[in-house]
């Protein structure tokens, strides 16, 4: 979650695809509905899957 330094403090945040329709509203999330729109989704379920070991990338960039 990343939040916006604008009026209602939006954030920029992970939401499920069933989401993204007409009359989504960006203002709907905000720096105070974000939690309970995290804990209630599964949007980061997945995220560990995506895991990839950084040392051995930054050895190969340090050569």
């Amino acid at each position: 979650m990343s939040p916006r330094a604008r009026d209602g403090a939006t954030v920029s945040m992970p939401i499920e695809w069933n989401a993204v329709k007409k009359g989504l509203d960006p203002q709907r999330f905000t720096i105070r509905t974000a939690p309970a729109l995290l804990r209630k989704g599964s949007v980061w379920k997945d995220y560990a899957k995506s895991a990839v070991p950084l040392l051995p990338i930054l050895k190969k960039l340090a050569r």
